[in-house]
């Protein structure tokens, strides 16, 4: 049995377990040509090539899968799947036969039920590569034909994505209703009482005072009064309840606010905690937990804690995708005491930050399945000179889930003007209290606050922009093509973004709607289910650029990152001279590339750019190589 993976760490973790021969292809092995469109655009198949560093890749699988029962064991998701899908195309024909794993967890129970679980790769459903293909081929055609007509517009290097533009025009648009924001004045007017040693305020009913004269007024009118009359006395026993394990866009918001990861950071963590098999798959939008886990982790807690910080019951949580329960949300693999982390991250060859994922990880699927806090819960009402007031207190009874998990730092958005939490003495109905004074506080209104990545990538979810396993790449790309950064945790637009967002909102508005980017998520989501084709999802991505053709690039404009990075490692290969001047032109660096690949083709201008050094080399074949 040959057992096939993305990642290198996942097969030797693998290899270990089971003592099967694993390989890896370290992620995709073939993609589109960096430095062309490579699409048809009457058909929209794709050109996908092998990457130069694994040009070899494809003939190694073929040699280790001939006679071999191949595991194809890319990740449970689209990506996972095209990349087995690519895995197939090379090794189907020498394979004894070729079997789809899906790996949710990397232990050895987890992968025993995986193989289990393993079917002929030809009874799959290809509506994941299908919608694959749709993602890509679309993407490329909005990147590659947009960024060149903005970069030229905008006499500038310009990158338009499909789904990391809406998220730049969320940043500015944002970041200019704080600009437009005028803070308006509001007053509030509560008053302070005493018993038994114990001070505690009262807010009037009315809450916030919009005119000063009409709070000024009512404060005149108790001025004159010692004591408050107490109207009514509520008290009631208050639940709060545990959240679910982490999907996802969950764990990036909380690690945002916790840890201060960005969301890649908090991938790549968690991406190596996954292939250690210390943590379930991590690109998820489901919150279910295995039945067997909750037993163990039940049996943990009554075990360390007491039965009394269960519930009767096991907690159910609903998933927002209704596909979503295939997967489980992110939680440990295993049980342990909390006090063992250090020494399990540490066993694995991980570091102090894996270990702060970890706990965050553990602590939230742990505590999913406690019993909720309990609180002692008091409203108070009072009467002063006919004006009514209300004081709110809470005090914790029972602390349940929150012994292990706190959710305060994820909320540290402002609560507003509520009434404070705050501790209130034993009050009887029609009881006299002490009144020390009134207080009228002026306050403003605040704009709406910025962003931080964790809350951006909630906002994309929301919206239904992208998804699990692209919203990291998303922060990554908008803050290193310079759309955006981050600043004392908050994430500011830069002008680049501006003029984008602004260029496109004119230009190609469609680009940037947000309905539209949730509609084409629901296509592909259609593509998976077969029930749309994702040359249908491609037409229709073209259609809205009115079958717009690769631009015809001029001296003025400028070649794309892509066309860039291949022209220095092509001259670096072939050991040829690239000329400043190619460098500043789209049309001439294509040219040069075309020269240099194919000096016998060229014209003799572009033989002359490229060097004779050329024509050697381009004989050798170019099968594999990204162009």
């Amino acid at each position: 049995m040959l057992i096939i993976v993305e990642s290198p760490t996942k097969a030797r973790k693998i290899q270990s377990i089971l003592k099967s021969k694993t390989m890896s292809t370290v992620g995709h092995f073939k993609d589109l040509p960096e430095s062309s469109l490579g699409v048809d655009l009457l058909s929209y198949q794709p050109n996908f090539v092998y990457h130069d560093r694994k040009k070899d890749l494809p003939r190694e699988l073929r040699k280790a899968a001939q006679g071999e029962t191949v595991m194809l064991a890319g990740d449970p998701d689209r990506e996972g799947y095209a990349i087995s899908n690519h895995v197939f195309e090379e090794v189907h024909q020498v394979a004894k036969a070729c079997l789809r794993l899906e790996i949710f967890e990397v232990t050895e129970k987890g992968l025993k039920e995986a193989l289990s679980r393993a079917v002929p790769f030809e009874r799959t459903n290809a509506g994941l590569y299908h919608a694959f293909l749709g993602r890509r081929v679309g993407d490329r055609l909005v990147g590659y034909l947009l960024s060149p007509q903005a970069s030229r517009d905008l006499r500038g290097k310009f990158s338009v994505g499909r789904v990391q533009s809406p998220a730049v025009r969320l940043v500015v648009d944002r970041e200019r209703e704080i600009r437009a924001f005028v803070p308006a004045p509001y007053w509030i007017l509560s008053i302070l009482l005493e018993k038994n040693g114990t001070r505690f305020s009262a807010r009037h009913l009315r809450g916030k005072f919009e005119v000063q004269a009409e709070a000024q007024a009512i404060v005149e009118a108790i001025q004159g009064e010692r004591f408050a009359l107490t109207e009514k006395v509520q008290r009631r026993e208050t639940r709060q309840s545990p959240k679910p394990p982490f999907t996802t866009v969950d764990l990036q918001a909380a690690a945002a606010a916790r840890l201060k990861l960005a969301p890649e950071q908090t991938m790549r963590l968690a991406q190596a905690l996954f292939e250690q098999g210390l943590i379930t798959y991590h690109r998820t939008d489901s919150v279910r937990m295995a039945d067997e886990f909750i037993a163990e982790l039940r049996a943990f807690l009554t075990g360390t804690l007491g039965a009394h910080y269960l519930p009767d019951k096991p907690n159910r949580f609903a998933s927002k995708n209704s596909q979503a329960d295939a997967h489980e949300g992110i939680r440990p693999t295993h049980m342990h005491s909390l006090n063992e982390i250090a020494a399990l991250i540490s066993r694995e060859g991980l570091t102090a930050e894996h270990a702060r994922l970890y706990d965050l990880i553990f602590r939230r699927a742990v505590a999913s399945q406690m019993a909720p806090a309990l609180y002692d819960a008091t409203t108070l009402l009072f009467e002063v000179a006919g004006e009514k007031f209300k004081a709110n207190g809470r005090v914790l009874k029972f602390d349940g889930f929150l012994k292990v998990y706190s959710d305060s730092e994820e909320e540290k958005e402002p609560r507003g003007e509520e009434d404070p939490l705050q501790a209130l003495p034993e009050v009887a109905v029609g009881e006299l209290v002490p009144k020390l004074g009134e207080s009228l506080d002026e306050k403003k209104t605040k704009p709406p606050g910025r962003f931080t990545f964790g809350s951006l990538v909630k906002e994309l979810e929301r919206l239904e922009i992208g998804r699990p396993s692209t919203y990291a790449s998303i922060t990554k790309n908008i803050t290193d093509r310079g759309y955006v950064r981050e600043e004392k945790g908050k994430v500011v637009p830069l002008p680049p973004g501006e003029t984008l967002v602004d260029y496109l909102r004119e230009k190609h508005p469609w680009v940037i709607d947000y309905d539209l980017t949730r509609r084409m998520e629901g296509f592909l989501d259609l593509v998976v289910e077969n029930k749309e084709t994702w040359q249908r999802f491609c037409k229709g991505v073209h259609a809205k650029m009115g079958y717009a053709k690769p631009v015809e690039r001029g001296e003025g404009s400028s070649p794309s990152e892509g066309q860039l990075r291949y022209a220095r490692a092509l001259a670096d290969k072939l050991k040829l001279e690239l000329p400043e001047s190619v460098l500043k032109s789209g049309r001439e660096i294509s040219a040069w590339i075309d020269a240099a690949k194919n000096p016998a083709k060229a014209e003799p201008a572009q033989k002359s750019a490229a060097g004779k050094t050329a024509a050697k080399p381009a004989r050798k074949s170019t099968r594999g190589k990204k162009s």
